[in-house]
């Protein structure tokens, strides 16, 4: 038999497919279903039953002082350079990621004397998120398109195209939300993680073994795990980054978009990970409408939309993401041949 196949994405259809499944660990599979994410685990510690190609391996960070706003220019700046002279298309949800994305765009163009080669991509329901930004600062100044179908028909791979994914991996969860407002996400997390675990699952017959299953994983955090919110975070932080990089790519197809290439993810960077370990306290106060307050002050001091800084809550973004069912299908054939050779 020849080498596995390298993997550095599953889809949840293409894991469940049996000579998938036949192969991973049963407790991985269940702890998935609690995350409802395939997990790929960037510290290389847990046993999944199979191998994953790791494309941002953790034990590079190392953690920052610069400031969020500071990584945001840079980050703008440096797809400015990577792009050269092809047009730059954000993909703009009307929400806090994207919308952090999008400002620092606009600055660091605006430095350059490049705005015009920024275009926004954007949805009706982008614009109903975040009216006052649309009105004031895209519709009379950027080159804009407003979506008529999905984001696969309408995204061009001659430009070089922005998300703003990775936003909630290195704030915590949208997991989260519930818990925050009952307060249990300060809790420590021992206190409380088995019963989340059986709440979401429907039984308490595998949170033992979820646990015991990850004990040795969060040993690996630069943060020191102690309540339910450094657990999720540390969770989405370490092991559904690389599931957020790829399933955009996985549905535009590996064929016509490379990441770095035609396509990047504006968080998805070593300096907001580092910033990430190195500013825990910053990402949310005590209510679930301070989450990711970092970014909206940061969209606040370009746009002062009071409501929006005070308002604003986390919520899913890609709106407009239509999964093609035949990528899935293509995958699963391809593999199954593999695996039965």
């Amino acid at each position: 038999m020849s080498p596995e196949p390298r993997i550095r994405y599953l889809s949840r259809r293409q894991m469940m497919s049996r000579p998938m499944k036949q192969r991973l660990n049963p407790v991985y599979v269940k702890a998935c279903d609690f995350f409802n994410a395939v997990l790929i685990d960037r510290t290389g510690t847990i046993d999944a039953g199979i191998e994953f190609q790791i494309i941002d391996p953790i034990h590079r960070i190392s953690g920052s002082s610069d400031p969020f706003s500071t990584i945001c220019l840079d980050r703008a700046r440096q797809i400015a350079l990577s792009s050269r002279d092809k047009t730059i298309t954000l993909l703009w949800s009307g929400g806090i990621d994207s919308t952090t994305a999008l400002v620092s765009l606009i600055l660091a163009l605006g430095e350059s004397d490049e705005l015009h080669r920024l275009k926004v991509l954007l949805s009706q329901e982008s614009i109903n998120e975040f009216p006052s930004f649309f009105n004031e600062k895209i519709k009379p100044a950027l080159t804009y398109v407003v979506m008529k179908d999905g984001i696969y028909t309408e995204i061009r791979r001659d430009e070089y195209n922005v998300s703003g994914e990775h936003g909630d991996q290195l704030f915590g969860s949208d997991k989260l939300q519930y818990a925050v407002q009952t307060g249990d996400a300060f809790r420590p997390f021992e206190d409380i993680l088995e019963f989340i675990i059986a709440r979401k699952l429907g039984t308490s017959r595998y949170t033992q073994a979820i646990i015991d299953f990850f004990s040795a994983q969060i040993q690996h955090s630069q943060v020191r795990i102690h309540t339910l919110y450094d657990y999720l975070w540390w969770m989405n932080f370490s092991m559904k980054w690389q599931n957020v990089t790829m399933r955009l790519i996985h549905g535009l197809g590996e064929d016509r978009f490379v990441l770095d290439h035609n396509l990047t993810h504006f968080f998805q960077s070593l300096p907001f990970q580092n910033w990430s370990v190195s500013n825990h306290d910053n990402k949310i106060k005590t209510d679930w409408r301070s989450y990711k307050y970092a970014a909206k002050e940061f969209i606040y001091q370009f746009h002062a939309d009071k409501n929006y800084l005070v308002n604003k809550e986390k919520e899913q973004s890609l709106k407009q993401v239509i999964v093609h069912s035949n990528d899935d299908r293509k995958w699963y054939n391809a593999f199954t041949r593999w695996y039965n050779r």
